[in-house]
């Protein structure tokens, strides 16, 4: 099963309309910020969009590229490349031991690996 890659905090429900996520209050050192931005980058492109989301920390600008990506094992969003390059936001634990465990370098997925990550955010039929 693919597992998602997320900035945000785990359990956060919304209890008012209008509510963002907050960010995982975790941050990178600052010299693993690029080398994991690096890998979030070097994932294989599942679904590509030129929309772009807001910046919860930028007054809700819209600059956030939503293009999701995996590695094979792990799928994530554009806001998960983006918090952690422009705000060194730490992504879930798990996702790191997996990116150090590989020493930073992502291999090529399989097309039916590229699949499960697309159906992650397919709606059911």
């Amino acid at each position: 099963m693919m597992k998602q890659v997320s900035v945000f905090q785990p359990g956060w429900v919304p209890t008012a309309a209008g509510q963002r996520p907050p960010l995982n209050e975790e941050r990178l050192p600052e010299d693993e910020v690029a080398r994991i931005g690096a890998y979030l980058e070097a994932g294989a492109v599942v679904m590509r969009t030129t929309a772009l989301g807001v910046d919860i920390l930028k007054d809700d600008e819209k600059v956030v590229p939503m293009t999701i990506r995996t590695d094979g094992e792990f799928v994530w969003t554009g806001p998960v490349t983006y918090y952690v390059q422009t705000y060194g936001v730490s992504p879930d634990a798990d996702f790191l031991a997996h990116v150090r465990a590989r020493d930073y370098e992502v291999r090529v997925p399989t097309d039916e690996e590229i699949q499960a990550a697309a159906a992650v955010f397919m709606p059911p039929r």
